[in-house]
């Protein structure tokens, strides 16, 4: 069974970790992508990921919202931020990690 990804984020971002998680891993299958929160909340109606990959500038908006989710009885959604200038990923109300490479952030979802 796959793990079922939502993107939010612009540019090289969405481009690159979107061609990397298809070529990579089998067991994660892109399933959305979306620039802003507004647009990834929208598409939330519709598809229901087992986990979203954000840009971590999104961080302050999504993760208010996310416990709202939580709150009003849908499913769980894992939350990745990733700072790519500072090689750093964090897990939503987990952990951070430092020196990312895509096993990883494959493992983390």
């Amino acid at each position: 069974m796959s793990t079922q990804v939502l993107l939010i984020g612009r540019g090289l971002f969405q481009d690159g970790l979107d061609r990397v998680l298809k070529n990579y891993s089998p067991d994660v299958e892109i399933i959305g992508v979306a620039e802003t929160w507004e647009e990834a909340k929208s598409m939330l109606s519709t598809i229901h990921p087992d986990a979203l990959i954000a840009d971590y500038q999104y961080a302050d908006v999504i993760v208010p919202e996310m416990e709202s989710f939580t709150e009003s009885g849908e499913k769980s959604i894992k939350a990745l931020f990733v700072i790519l200038d500072e090689n750093k990923m964090i897990v939503y109300q987990r952990q951070q990690m430092t020196d990312i490479t895509i096993d990883r952030l494959v493992e983390a979802l």
